[in-house]
């Protein structure tokens, strides 16, 4: 199986770019993304879409075993589990618009390829996923997540994105590292990328100073994998964790919506209400 590059740079000016992460499944969530996705480019923006990961596995039908739920005591996770279809629309919208639609690799579809395997939901939801689908889609999914990057850098906007909270590394450190090998110093690169939830003082200052090269100086890191009622809360003085979907209440679930021609110096810069924009207009609590 052939593996992608696992640092990819945005080079292109122009356009907004939204930015996502980790569905686990939520059909709905995904359709009101693509659908403020395609508004964009029917306006002739030439709109890019990036994703931190995790688009797959969600709770099983009967619903969250945990019964887990927000600070109003409503339940966080009662939708059904609609991979399959989400995939199916996803690796489409790839294909329709190349390098306009792009994805990190999450742990869970690391899980597919090589990784750990999760069990969020199921014992094991990487076996518990494929068995719900046909042999050459499953191929397909492995083939589509093995070419899927582990940092994606906006050069423009200053921005790099990532599944988890990476230890401080540079991209050569990270081009080193490989789905499929676990053995080996590069593994402590791999695995922070997929399952950190934070960072330590000063650590995403020192990872995006290790990111950065001439031409991509980087100032702030967007990441997902972990869950956040509000939708977004900052990691670092450098680091925002942004939950679009998994984790969030319905009125909080929070994406960004970004000027490519535009630098933002730090995370003070992505204003609520503007750049971070909610996914669902508030109805509520």
């Amino acid at each position: 199986m052939e593996e992608g590059p696992k640092v990819v740079t945005v080079a292109s000016t122009r356009g907004p770019l939204l930015i996502s992460a980790d569905l686990h499944g939520n059909l709905a969530d995904f359709e009101r993304l693509v659908e403020v996705f395609l508004a964009s480019d029917a306006r002739g923006e030439q709109p890019m879409w990036i994703s931190a990961g995790d688009w797959v596995h969600g709770p099983p039908d009967g619903g969250d075993r945990r019964n887990a739920t927000d600070r109003f005591g409503e339940p966080l996770y009662a939708y059904r589990d609609e991979t399959p279809a989400i995939l199916e629309a996803l690796f489409a919208l790839m294909d329709r618009f190349g390098d306009r639609v792009l994805s990190i690799c999450g742990n869970h579809e690391h899980a597919h390829i090589g990784g750990r395997r999760t069990h969020k939901f199921h014992g094991d939801e990487a076996a518990h996923l494929e068995a719900r689908l046909s042999p050459a889609t499953v191929t397909e999914l492995r083939r589509r997540f093995a070419s899927w990057p582990v940092v994606i850098r906006i050069a423009s906007c200053g921005i790099a994105v990532t599944h988890g909270a990476p230890i401080p590394a540079g991209v050569a450190d990270f081009e080193r590292t490989r789905y499929r090998h676990t053995e080996g110093a590069t593994n402590d690169v791999l695995n922070s990328a997929m399952v950190r939830y934070g960072f330590s003082r000063g650590q995403d200052v020192e990872l995006l100073a290790r990111l950065s090269e001439p031409g991509c100086p980087l100032s702030v890191l967007v990441h997902g994998h972990d869950r956040e009622e509000e939708g977004f809360v900052p990691t670092g003085p450098s680091a925002l964790l942004l939950c679009t979907s998994f984790g969030a209440r319905r009125t909080r679930k929070s994406y960004l919506w970004l000027d490519r021609a535009q630098r933002y110096p730090s995370i003070a810069a992505l204003r609520d209400g503007f750049e971070l924009r909610r996914l669902w207009p508030e109805t509520g609590a």
